[in-house]
């Protein structure tokens, strides 16, 4: 009997190459991109300022070229892998920019608006659908995309439900819609209402459906007001786990059909990534306190000055992901019903949001 593991070590190898592979195609049009939109970044200079941000340049482009050209299969697992993979990857390197107890402020200080928008993203979806008499898990999808974490929620959601193909595909359409249209009209609206970095942060944190599109509205309206965007939505998503035990346990406990009943497991759907961004923001903060003033202070500036650049190129190459990956072809076939009950659900979460931002003079 043959107990040499290598065959089974090689097949492996084999595997994880051939998957490395495929996702080289993809990569390189994303990383074209990148490069293309920073260097238009660059250029783009009004009044001796860049107004238009990398991640939004990568954004359009992005949504340009998916609108004029069938996006070729062997190009998606790479941009899939960069919208999904990468952006994660720049959200835990994101935790070097701050220190720890500023990720613990900024999370304890919109807990509640974040608790208070998702109760109200809930049961507004719950009331307008009914009141235009849309299936229930199909609203229950919109609501969970609108108050949690978009795309994500949903995925997560839906087989906690039993909801059906069909609802998955229009709900995440609705939600896709919505968040790209909050990622160039937000910064628009924090400029005219003078928002401050920590008030844009905390809007876009609580308000805008997917962590992409969040992290690209909080970076194109300024670098601290994305920090800050991020780690709310993350407070934001860390929700997820319990929201979608409860939804799957009123979907289900009604179940008298003799049926398998749903199994929820709160630690598979729980963003793991989340924990990898704190873990980097106590190293900040341990760094800091250990290296700041001693011998290789310069070293740890470098370390911490390369992180944040490969965040923010990270960033803008899930953002061209985020563009190429945008199919508004769906929309034709959602119909005007759920569209309404997601958009009436937005505007909800932009207002109750914004309000209690004021309201708590943060």
């Amino acid at each position: 009997m043959n107990s040499d593991p290598s065959p089974h070590r090689n097949s492996i190898s084999a595997v994880a190459l051939l998957q490395g592979v495929a996702l080289l195609p993809g990569l390189i049009v994303v990383i074209a991109l990148t490069i293309v939109s920073e260097k238009l970044h660059d250029l783009i200079v009004i009044g001796g300022a860049r107004p238009v941000s990398s991640v939004i340049i990568a954004i359009i482009l992005g949504i340009i070229i998916r609108a004029a050209f069938d996006l070729p299969g062997p190009l998606k697992p790479g941009i899939s892998f960069s919208l999904k993979r990468l952006l994660k990857l720049a959200i835990i390197l994101l935790g070097l920019g701050l220190s720890f107890d500023a990720v613990i402020e900024a999370g304890a200080a919109s807990a509640l608006i974040i608790v208070t928008c998702i109760v109200t993203a809930m049961t507004v979806t719950y009331w307008i659908g009914k009141a235009l008499n849309l299936s229930q898990r199909l609203v229950a999808l919109i609501g969970v995309g609108t108050a949690i974490c978009g795309a994500t929620a949903i995925v997560a959601a839906a087989p906690a439900i039993e909801a059906e193909d069909g609802d998955v595909s229009y709900s995440v359409a609705i939600i896709t819609l919505f968040g790209v249209l909050a990622i160039f009209l937000y910064p628009i609206a924090g400029v005219l209402l003078d928002l401050s970095d920590v008030q844009f942060g905390t809007w876009a944190g609580t308000a805008i459906n997917e962590t992409a599109q969040v992290v690209a509205a909080g970076f194109a309206y300024s670098d601290a007001a994305g920090k800050i965007a991020t780690v709310v939505k993350l407070t934001r998503t860390a929700m997820l786990a319990p929201v979608v035990v409860v939804l799957g346990f009123f979907f289900t406990r009604g179940n008298r059909t003799g049926g398998a009943r749903a199994q929820v497991n709160g630690a598979r759907v729980f963003p793991w990534f989340i924990l990898g961004f704190i873990a980097l923001a106590m190293v900040r903060t341990v760094g800091d306190g250990v290296f700041l003033g001693s011998p290789v202070a310069d070293h740890w500036g470098l370390l911490l000055t390369a992180g944040s650049a490969s965040a923010k190129f990270l960033i803008v190459m899930a953002m061209a992901g985020v563009g190429l990956m945008t199919d508004f072809a769906i929309m034709r076939r959602v119909g005007l019903r759920p569209l309404i009950a997601g958009l009436i659900a937005a505007l909800m979460m932009a207002g109750v949001s914004l309000s209690l931002i004021f309201l708590t003079s943060m």
